[in-house]
Order: structure tokens, then C-alpha cells, then sequence
């Protein structure tokens, strides 16, 4: 459109702008004060007439159409718009939508390139289906993972029209009321933990409308069937010994408060807390309901409104607990929340305040940690997006976090003052707090596994123009030329706040990026390689960097995937994701080095590193040379002509994919020098090789000796040298050690156990096989002597160095003690022949002075050689070999 005041500006008078849009564009959800800017590109940027623009019901409507638009020929599938497929096409091009591969409606986009389809009845399910739309020539152009509605009535709609009992499974916070309920469950099962008593009402309270039917009188609220019944008192889990102290200012609206009391009784935790509700000044009975009917609730009275601010600093004046954890009475905690409110400090000891992921009510995301742009603007990540998406999900360093739901020690919140008057009654006092906080040497961490629901605007209102606005939220606009005076020296990063830019900065405290691509999550639990994994990137991340790791069957897996998230690392998994590729395409050159595990992982994925990833250095650990592995491995079998033969095939081929992945990468790593010189050997020293660290933390003191018997091995049984170690033991050395000692035990332990193995194994005397534990150290803290009869394998043996960090005296194959450093009869025994074995381990159970002296020494070698000190000198050593930068 035509702009003839442009010519002030110094532009053409006949010209104008258009905003095509492009695909994968997203704006913030429709909020009061939602703006749009026009900048002419320079330094400094140039705010054009006209702009700002407030985007109001009618010009954000437009602004999202021209945001979605297909642009180049793309084609765009949007989130299912009830129960109609929704996106962006060319028009007029020939398209077909495909429901789980069948072919269900052609496309016919309009002028503006949107289309709507209606989804085929028999996949209105509720299930999760595959929507994908191909051309006339099947090829594919779109595809997303849907779950497809079964019935469209709004819950709010339920609520209001419905009956009790509500259909809470299709309550927008189903799955966290049920995650509540199965851990409750569980506790019961597993620890005979009592469930709470006034559970059935706790449900009812979080499943309810939060105000009480028309027809109900004061002192009354919905009951089980929905007709109004006296308020029953809810007993929350308080301690008198709190570690926490759970601050919750309230005013007024006492059955939001007593929602909130609701959630923190139904939120299963094992911390233990306090409970203070500071009645600011309500003139609805708030003090005397809660002294009815929350019996151990401490009640701090104002006589009048003070605000936010004020009522936090009167509820802290009162705690005795070791952590404050400021709460909204608008809120609801669901389960663990203070688990892992808490836990950034017990793994990060510079964590000085952390904050939770809060949600909306209808489960979107409504804070994910805080950014403070370098003009001094706050802004609330992640608003309106997906709280389950991997960008969202891991601890991270922020700027600030909402006081909805904070933490931070009750000593801190003295030294710092708390709350600054000047941000009295309420807003920036938060943001304030925690640019405080970093200003004192201490880091502010989002804790995204505490999740807390915000009902945002029950307690302060949402319109925040001070012209218009009685309530607090008009503080919001008047604070925030306060804040920016005050801290514009601590502001730092981009001045024009934009979504491509927040994802660049919401990492604060990084000095470079990394992506690790392994096959699978690490599962520690499982195999000694997990362990190595988690180690390599807890000491990239100790260097640095902030790291997402990509398993290669994009699989969550539960536990496994949120212990990674917990440590500061996000993780990439399906759906959000469907392949390497795709990431790639649209992330691949935000890496500064890309850590590949495993020679198959490079082979599979260099291609589209070296398409989509140039800037970033290879880093290839390959664990260790499998063709070695594979080559000892047929030499221990004996084969013999046309077995021999295939058998040397595979080795070869091993061998060439191996050193062919060294060659297209930029460094190598091995944890053994042994490997180390066999690589230089295989290259002619071409590829470019560093030593790898194995991390363990030795035990100041092992458990005593008097607690201990038999003799044990553990392994995952899948990886085929842990099986024929055991085959090969209980055939050859097991017998003539039983005739010693007819009363010792063989333990097995580990996973991949198949059931014919574990019954077989299981009918030989004094074997005894337990399988895959949780915890693998209480196998090196149970028994006396642990065994490694490998007879193949290749670099160094995790279970091995894991044993020695635990002091349990070992008796290990030539093969298991290879690249350890381990010297025979001071921090461990080595044996060859049968005759050897026997003697050994003999000598280890019957001579108490002989196990103590091998158990520090192994102990002593652990430190001296696998510490994490260590680690971190091996592992900077590695990435500045390739000049990339490190922090120590």
C-alpha cells in the first residue's frame, strides 16, 4: 500500500510495504498491549510513521492470516482447528490429505492459501493419527502427529452446562491431576506410603469451577453431585521440621485460595514444608475460613491491603524453613513440584533462585524463565507454545523467573533484602529480585519439571494501562521505567525484542552450543556406555556449553529423558521432531561442534552434517574399535573354515566403515591409548586423535567388609563379550572353584538376560542370578569380589573403573583390565589360566589384610586416574585442539 510520508524518512514517496509472511512463522497469542512495530534495517534501526501499531480485535486477525500464509509453493499443516485439518498451500495446486497413509479428501486451498478439510468420522477418536498431504505426484509435502478430538464441547462449557461428577478426563489438566494420583498410587504400592485421607475431595475441589454454584450460601461450594454442601476442611501435609517454607499472599476471593490449598494437598511430595497464608487485608472472611478449614495453616493478618510486595515480606518474617518458595494464591502445584523447584540447587551449587513452568489452565505454556532484553523490556518465553516441546523442557540460566512460583534460601532472601519497596504493591518486584540475585555472583535457573498451574489475572487483573485499569496490574506499565533506570548497567544482548532472537539469548551463561547424537537416551541404569555418555556431556556442559542431545530413534523415554532435561539439556524427540534431517534443516547452524557416539552414527548422519552443519567441527567418540572387538571375539569362538572366514569378512568391513568415519571427521576420541596408537597405526597417523575421559567419584569409605559375600559379575547381557565371559567362567573356572570353596555364591547381575540363559545358569550350584538391578552400586557394596573373565571387547571397561571407584577388590581378564593402567596384585588381580582365577579369588575371600590393602589401592588408582578433575582437563584439552573456546 502506498506510504507518501515516507519521503520524510528519506525513502522513495511512490512506494510502500507488504508483509508477505513465510511459513513457520508464529506471533504471540492475542494479549492487551500487543503491539506491532515497523523498523527500517540499519545502526541504529529506524521506527517508521505509524508504528508502533496496537494490534486489536480487528488488525491481529489479519496480522495472523498474512503470518501463516504459504510463501515459495510451501505447503503448511496448522494444529486441527476441532474437527477440520487446517493449513497453507499454493492455490489451485492439486493436493490430497492422507489419514494414517489412506487417502481421505483433496485439498483445495483458497485465493489466500488457507484450507479447511473435515477429518474422516472413524479417526475422531482421541487417539494420536498421521496427517499428511501429498501432490499429484505422491510426493510428500506435510505431515504432522495429531490427536484427534472425540467431542468439541469447551470444558469451560462442561462446567458451566454439565453435572458433577465432571468427565476430569477431559479436563485440559487431565494428565497432570492423573501424574498426582499415579504417583500417590505408586508411593502406596511401593512404600506403603498412606494415601490422603480427603482425597476423593481434593479431586472434586481441582475438577470444579472455582466459584460456587448460584444457588450456593456463604460457607458452602459444588459437592459430589454437584448441589451445594458445607466446605469441608483440607489437611495438608505440613511438617514441623519444614525445609520449606511455602509463602502464599492472598486478598480476598478465598475459594480461589482454597483451590490453591487444594492443589498443594493433592500434589504428592516428600519435602517437607510449611504453609504460611498472609491474608492481605481481605474483607471476605479469608482468615477466619482458613482457621476452619485449613487446621495447620499459619495465617498472617494484615488489617489492610499492602500489596504483593509487602504481604511476601510478611509471610517470609514468619518462616523457619531453610528455602522460601513465594506462591500465588491463583495457582495449583502439581506433582513433585517442589522436588524440582529444589533440585537446581542440590546440582548446582551457584543456583541462587529457581522458578517453575507455569501453565495456563487450558494447558498451554504460559512462562518458561525470563528474558530482559537489552533495552531493558521483560519477556515471558514461551508463552502460548506447547509446554511438553523440547525447547521448554530443560533447567536452564534465565535473566529472571516469575514470582508466581520462586525459589530461593531464606538467608539470601535477608542478604538481598527481599522484595525492593520501590516495587510496592506489586510487579517488576520479581524481576528486580532477581537481577539482585546475579548481581551477588549467584545464577537464576527455570526448573521446568515443577509445573504449576497460573490461573493469570484472578488475583490482579489483566488490564495493565494505568489510565483504565483499578487493579494491580496497571503497576506493571508504571514500574517499568523504574526497573530499566535501575538496572539499564546489567542490560545486555539485542535491543529489538523478536522470536529469533529470543531463541538465541534464552540460554544465558553459555559460551558456545553442542549437539551430541548418540543411538538411543542414555539409560545409566542399563549399560556402562550410558554412563560414559552423561559423563562426556556433563563435562561439556561444565566447559560451557549448552548441549541437545538427539538420540537417533528420536524415542522419550520417560525418566530416562527428564533426568537429562533435569541436567540442563534438551533433548529432541519425536513428535516435535520426526528425523535428523528435519532438525537439521532448520537448526543445523546454530552448533559450534557437533559429538557424535559411535562410528554407525557418524556413518549414518555425515552426509547431512556436512549439508546442514558446515560451521560446526566433528567430534567422533567412538567408544571403542569395534572391529577389535569383533576380531577378538571370533578368535575366542574357534571358528574354523567357512565361519572363520564370513566371521573375517565382518571384521574387515568394520574396519572400513571405522577408519572411513575417522576420515571425515575432524577428531577423534578413545578412552583407551592403547586404541589410541592402533588408530595412528590403521591412518598412518591421519586421523586426528585425543583421549577421552571416564568419570567416577570414588568412595571415601566402601561398605564394611563383615556385610559382604560371594563373588559377582555384571554386564548387560546383549552385548555378546558379557554372555560368553559368564559361559566361559562357569565352564572353566567355576567348578574347580567351587571344589575350594563349596559354600561360595556366584551373583549375576545386569540386563538383557534372556529366559532359557537365566534358567540355565540359574540350575548350576551356588549360581545365582538376580538380573537388572536399579542401582548398580549396591552390587559392588553387596558382595566381596568382583569378577571380569572377558575374553573380547575392546577399549575400556566401565564396570571395571565403576568397581574400583567402589573399592571392591577385583580378579579381571587380560582383555577387561586392557587401557585401565591396573597392576596385577596391588589395585587388582589379573588372570589368565583357570589355575589363576581360582587362587585369586580364593586369596580375596579368605584373607581379610589382602581385600583392605586391594581396596584402597583401587580406590586410590580411581582418583588418581578417572576423577572428574581429570575429566575436565582431558576433555578441554580436546575441544581446544579444534580452538574451541573453554571455560575452567
Amino acid at each position: 500500500m502506498p506510504r507518501p510520508d515516507l519521503g520524510q524518512q528519506g525513502l522513495p514517496l511512490n512506494c510502500g510495504f507488504a508483509f508477505p509472511g513465510r511459513s513457520g512463522m508464529e506471533i504471540p497469542p492475542r494479549s492487551t498491549g500487543l503491539v506491532l512495530r515497523a523498523l527500517v534495517q540499519g545502526d541504529p534501526a529506524v521506527e517508521l510513521p505509524g508504528s508502533p501499531l496496537r494490534l486489536d480485535d480487528d488488525r491481529y486477525p489479519a496480522l495472523e492470516q498474512l503470518s501463516r500464509r504459504a510463501a515459495g509453493g510451501t505447503v503448511r499443516l496448522e494444529a486441527l482447528n476441532g474437527p477440520f485439518v487446517v493449513g497453507w498451500a499454493p492455490h489451485g495446486q492439486e493436493l490430497e490429505l492422507r489419514v494414517d497413509g489412506v487417502p481421505a479428501g483433496r485439498v483445495s486451498a483458497r485465493p489466500d492459501g488457507q484450507f479447511h478439510l473435515p477429518l474422516p468420522p472413524a479417526s475422531c477418536d482421541g487417539r494420536p493419527h498421521h496427517l499428511a498431504i501429498h501432490d499429484s505426484e505422491g510426493l510428500l509435502r506435510a505431515e504432522s502427529l495429531e490427536i484427534t478430538p472425540f467431542q468439541l464441547t469447551p470444558w469451560s462449557a462442561l462446567q458451566d452446562h454439565g453435572r458433577a461428577p465432571f468427565p476430569d478426563q477431559l479436563n485440559p489438566l487431565a494428565r497432570e491431576h492423573l501424574r498426582s494420583l499415579t504417583t500417590w498410587l505408586h508411593w502406596a504400592d511401593a512404600h506403603g506410603t498412606p494415601l490422603p485421607a480427603d482425597l476423593p475431595l481434593l479431586q472434586r475441589l481441582l475438577s470444579a469451577p472455582i466459584g460456587p454454584p448460584a444457588n450456593a450460601a456463604p460457607g458452602e461450594e459444588a459437592g459430589p453431585r454437584g448441589v451445594p454442601v458445607a466446605r469441608q476442611p483440607i489437611h495438608l501435609p505440613l511438617s514441623p521440621e519444614p525445609l520449606v517454607s511455602v509463602v502464599v499472599p492472598a486478598h480476598n476471593q478465598y475459594a480461589v485460595t482454597r483451590r490453591c490449598l487444594a492443589a498443594l494437598a493433592y500434589a504428592p511430595t516428600r519435602v517437607p514444608f510449611e504453609l504460611i497464608v498472609v491474608d492481605d487485608g481481605s474483607s471476605d472472611g479469608t482468615a477466619e475460613a482458613l482457621s476452619r478449614e485449613a487446621p495447620g495453616v499459619q495465617v498472617v493478618r494484615h488489617d489492610y491491603a499492602r500489596g504483593f510486595n509487602q504481604a511476601c515480606h510478611s509471610g517470609v518474617a514468619a518462616a523457619r524453613g531453610t528455602f522460601i518458595v513465594l506462591l500465588n494464591n491463583d495457582t495449583e502445584p502439581c506433582a513433585l513440584w517442589l522436588e524440582e523447584l529444589l533440585e537446581p540447587f542440590q546440582r548446582w551449587p551457584d543456583t541462587g533462585m529457581t522458578g517453575s513452568q507455569l501453565l495456563y489452565p487450558d494447558g498451554r505454556l504460559q512462562e518458561a524463565g525470563g528474558i530482559v532484553w537489552g533495552n531493558g523490556e521483560p519477556w515471558n518465553y514461551g508463552r502460548g507454545r506447547n509446554p511438553h516441546a523440547p525447547g521448554v523442557s530443560y533447567t536452564r540460566q534465565v535473566d529472571y523467573v516469575s514470582g508466581s512460583a520462586l525459589a530461593l534460601r531464606r538467608e539470601l532472601w535477608g542478604q538481598l533484602g527481599g522484595f525492593s519497596p520501590e516495587f510496592s504493591p506489586a510487579y517488576y518486584e520479581d524481576t528486580d529480585l532477581a537481577f539482585k540475585v546475579r548481581q551477588a555472583g549467584l545464577v537464576v535457573r527455570y526448573a521446568p519439571l515443577s509445573r504449576v498451574i497460573h490461573h493469570e489475572g484472578l488475583s490482579c487483573g489483566t488490564d495493565p494501562d494505568p489510565e483504565t485499569s483499578e487493579g494491580l496490574k496497571r503497576f506493571q506499565t508504571l514500574h517499568g521505567p523504574t526497573f530499566q533506570r535501575k538496572w539499564q548497567h546489567a542490560f545486555e544482548g539485542e535491543t529489538e525484542p523478536s522470536f529469533e532472537a529470543a531463541e538465541r539469548i534464552k540460554d544465558r551463561g553459555i559460551l558456545g552450543r553442542a549437539l551430541f547424537i548418540d543411538h538411543a537416551t542414555p539409560r545409566p541404569d542399563r549399560d556402562a556406555g550410558s554412563h560414559a555418555a552423561l559423563a562426556e556431556m556433563d563435562l561439556v556442559q561444565a566447559l560451557g556449553y549448552k548441549i541437545t542431545f538427539l538420540p537417533a530413534n528420536l524415542a522419550w523415554l520417560g525418566t530416562y529423558t527428564e533426568e537429562l532435561q533435569r541436567r540442563g539439556i534438551e533433548v529432541i524427540h519425536a513428535p516435535f521432531v520426526l528425523s535428523l534431517d528435519q532438525f537439521l534443516r532448520e537448526r543445523g547452524r546454530e552448533f559450534d561442534f557437533i559429538y557424535l557416539t559411535r562410528y554407525t552414527t557418524v556413518r549414518d548422519s555425515l552426509p547431512l552434517l556436512k549439508e546442514h552443519a558446515p560451521q560446526a567441527r566433528l567430534i567422533f567418540c567412538n567408544a571403542d574399535l569395534h572391529y577389535l572387538r569383533e576380531l577378538r571375539q571370533a578368535q575366542s569362538a574357534g571358528l574354523s573354515g567357512e565361519q572363520a572366514e564370513a566371521a573375517l569378512a565382518s571384521v574387515r568391513e568394520t574396519r572400513r566403515q571405522e577408519i572411513e568415519a575417522m576420515a571425515g571427521v575432524d577428531l577423534t576420541l578413545t578412552y583407551s591409548e592403547i586404541e589410541q596408537a592402533v588408530i595412528a597405526a590403521e591412518t598412518l597417523g591421519q586421523a586426528a586423535t585425543a583421549l577421552c575421559p571416564w568419570v567416577v567419584e570414588p568412595l571415601e569409605q566402601p561398605s564394611p567388609l563383615e556385610s559382604r559375600s560371594g563373588i559377582t559379575f555384571l554386564g548387560s547381557y546383549q552385548h555378546p563379550p558379557n554372555q560368553d565371559a559368564v559361559e566361559s567362567f562357569l565352564g572353566d573356572v567355576w567348578p574347580l572353584l567351587n571344589e575350594r570353596l563349596p559354600d561360595l555364591e556366584f551373583h549375576l547381575y545386569g540386563s538383557g538376560l534372556g529366559p532359557e540363559l537365566q534358567e540355565r545358569w540359574q540350575a548350576i550350584q551356588g549360581v545365582r542370578v538376580h538380573g537388572w538391578v536399579t542401582d548398580a552400586s549396591t552390587v559392588y557394596e553387596r558382595h566381596r569380589v568382583f569378577i571380569a573373565p572377558l575374553r573380547s571387547g575392546a577399549g575400556i571397561k566401565g564396570k571395571v573403573i565403576a568397581a574400583l571407584a567402589h573399592g571392591i577388590p577385583q580378579v579381571l581378564s587380560p582383555v577387561a583390565a586392557e587401557a585401565t593402567g591396573l597392576r596385577h596384585g596391588a589395585e587388582a588381580f589379573i588372570a589368565r589360566e583357570p589355575e589363576a582365577w581360582c587362587t585369586a579369588i580364593t586369596d580375596l575371600i579368605v584373607d581379610d589384610d589382602l581385600w583392605s590393602r586391594t581396596s584402597e589401592a583401587a580406590r586410590d588408582h580411581a582418583r588418581a586416574h578417572f576423577s572428574r578433575s581429570h575429566g575436565l582437563d582431558l576433555m578441554a584439552a580436546a575441544l581446544q585442539r579444534l580452538s574451541l573456546p573453554c571455560r575452567r
